[in-house]
């Protein structure tokens, strides 16, 4: 059975055979991976967009089902750039200002937008959105969105664009003197730890979805995924990688276990999961980009 996802350290060593089933993880970059879904394409689990598995549900994908293990997390506070040479100073002075956006519907993009309008006072409707012009899902009206067919961040270097919604940006991986973006919010560190400590929530980007008819026709798959997820994360604990390879990194696990109750990752629909989820949804509705709240029962196979 063959499981694509993403590259991570913790999930090296999902390879492995449980409840009789074969489970071969295949690694594959995000874009390759959210086509797989998107396009109905073959796979027993497949590591996806977790707002953009929620708006497929919500329009009739009902082929499609998932299991409550969530690869993939971030916070967003710092995933607005603007141009180094540029006087944006606070996020009040984007309102009426053109702002890129690899897709709409992205679930780095619902979080952002959601944050910025609860904890950082400026709505979404209130920016010019410019995406590119092959959207996954047509954005809601009231967004005003203009396809834009070249580069977002070379728009915005080129003052096309005022800012850029990037949760990865080629420009960042620069030397810092050859960058020409900078974060929105210079504290932004200091403003995502005081909205987790505000919220409890460090937000969820992706989740491992199947096919349902899989699923149906091999019925331990479900509770094999989550199995082989779960141990694979776990021997990364035990690894403890970044502690060992980085400058500091034993001070920075400690401190990030001590914040987090030694699990940074939690699968399952625990309570501080469900919150997470609880929250995109809110976020999903007022955008927007769903018709109603669905259910954990809905979303995700009993495992």
């Amino acid at each position: 059975m063959i499981l694509y996802g993403g590259d991570y350290e913790h999930t090296l060593e999902i390879r492995s055979v449980r409840h009789g089933l074969a489970l071969d993880y295949r690694t594959l970059d995000r874009p390759e991976l959210f086509a797989r879904v998107l396009h109905r394409q073959p796979f027993a689990a497949c590591e996806f967009s977790l707002s953009n598995y929620i708006m497929m549900r919500d329009r009739g994908a009902d082929w499609l089902t998932a299991v409550p293990v969530f690869p993939a997390r971030a916070f967003r506070h710092g995933t607005m750039l603007v141009r180094r040479d540029e006087p944006i100073s606070c996020v009040a002075d984007l309102s009426g200002r053109r702002v890129g956006i690899a897709d709409y519907s992205m679930t780095a993009g619902v979080w952002a937008r959601g944050i910025m309008a609860e904890d950082l006072g400026l709505h979404w409707s209130a920016l010019r959105w410019f995406a590119p012009a092959t959207p996954r899902f047509d954005p809601p009206v009231s967004a005003h969105v203009t396809p834009v067919d070249r580069d977002l961040e070379d728009a915005l270097a080129d003052g096309e664009i005022d800012a850029l919604l990037a949760p990865r940006s080629r420009d960042l991986l620069l030397p810092q003197a050859a960058r020409r973006f900078r974060p929105l919010l210079p504290d932004w560190q200091a403003a995502e730890r005081r909205w987790f400590e505000r919220t409890g929530i460090y937000p969820i980007s992706h989740v491992v979805v199947l096919h349902q008819a899989e699923a149906e026709r091999r019925a331990t798959l479900p509770v094999a995924v989550v199995e082989a997820y779960q141990h694979a994360k776990q021997r990364a604990r035990q690894r403890r990688l970044a502690s060992t390879f980085l400058p500091w990194g034993e001070a920075t696990w400690r401190d990030t276990m001590a914040m987090f109750g030694e699990d940074p990752m939690p699968y399952g629909l625990c309570v501080a999961n469900r919150a997470v989820i609880d929250r995109l949804q809110d976020y999903l509705m007022e955008q927007e980009l769903t018709t109603r709240r669905w259910t954990f029962d809905e979303l995700f196979r009993p495992c």
